[in-house]
């Protein structure tokens, strides 16, 4: 049997307290910062991708010879929008475009959510309407623009109308996904604790449910946003779409084409604030 010594005891416990020392040290050193690009890359990546856009834009224009009736210079189409938005031309039009969109589509999700529930509710219900939800899916609803058009005029009524119908099917589906997808051990649950169908419907079915119905709001509202440009382009006195078709016949592309960032910004916006809402709601996801 090798004998140790006390040399290689004390040698041992050296290595060991320093070993020790050295984790301490490692602990109690203060965290790295890292660099906010490191964190975020898209908030450097996205400014350059928009920046690589423009530049592209521009060489479409410059070296492929592009008619600026067809596609004008990203110079001209920001004076066109600063000088549009500075002296308040957008105003009136983008205030009537906005009311009509949230309008509609509030009428529309409210409504998705209430047929949505209902029909989760009764399997009788679900399965005659089944078919003519179905139908209603693959019906071109913007042909209906038309007919709103003639029998309700050129003010709000018609955009607000097509608006709320678009916005009513993905909200009513999603709903009705979302409460048909809870398991049955917790139904169960509920039902051992003597829960009424109230109380299980706003304790357990609509939590469960709110993710699916998030993303029928987020496609809702970007269906309202879709339906109101169009009810505004094929016939209206007011709003972006009208602005749209008036700034075309009169060949004032760049003014046209200066409206697609107005677009773009309330398309934006509209998304992060149903962002906000499912982050303050759907909490958990």
């Amino acid at each position: 049997m090798t004998k140790i010594g006390t040399s290689d005891v004390t040698e041992a416990r050296t290595e060991r307290s320093l070993s020790d020392q050295e984790l301490y040290a490692l602990l109690s050193r203060p965290p790295r910062k890292v660099s906010l690009v490191k964190r975020r890359p898209e908030l450097l990546l996205s400014p350059l991708l928009a920046v690589m856009l423009v530049l592209c834009w521009q060489a479409s224009v410059s070296w492929f010879g592009v008619s600026e009736y067809v596609l004008p210079p990203p110079l001209e189409t920001f004076q066109a929008l600063w000088t549009n938005v500075t002296s308040g031309r957008y105003v009136d039009d983008f205030v009537f475009t906005l009311r009509n969109i949230l309008a509609g589509f509030g009428i529309g999700t409210l409504t998705g959510l209430i047929v949505g529930s209902v029909m989760s509710m009764s399997e009788l219900l679900e399965r005659v309407l089944h078919p003519y939800i179905t139908a209603f899916q693959s019906f071109p609803k913007v042909a209906l623009i038309p007919f709103l058009t003639l029998l309700l005029g050129f003010d709000a009524a018609p955009k607000i109308t097509i608006a709320a119908i678009i916005s009513f099917l993905p909200v009513m589906v999603n709903t009705l996904s979302g409460l048909k997808a809870v398991d049955n051990e917790s139904e169960e649950l509920m039902k051992s604790l003597r829960a009424s169908r109230t109380q299980t419907y706003f304790k357990l079915r609509l939590p469960a449910a709110l993710p699916y119905i998030f993303a029928g709001v987020e496609l809702a509202l970007v269906l309202a946003t879709l339906a109101e440009v169009t009810a505004e382009f094929l016939g209206s006195t007011m709003g972006l779409g009208f602005l749209v078709q008036n700034f075309s016949s009169q060949l004032a592309t760049a003014d046209a084409f200066s409206l697609l960032f107005i677009f773009g910004l309330l398309g934006a916006s509209s998304y992060y604030a149903v962002a906000l809402f499912r982050k303050r709601f759907v909490y958990w996801q």
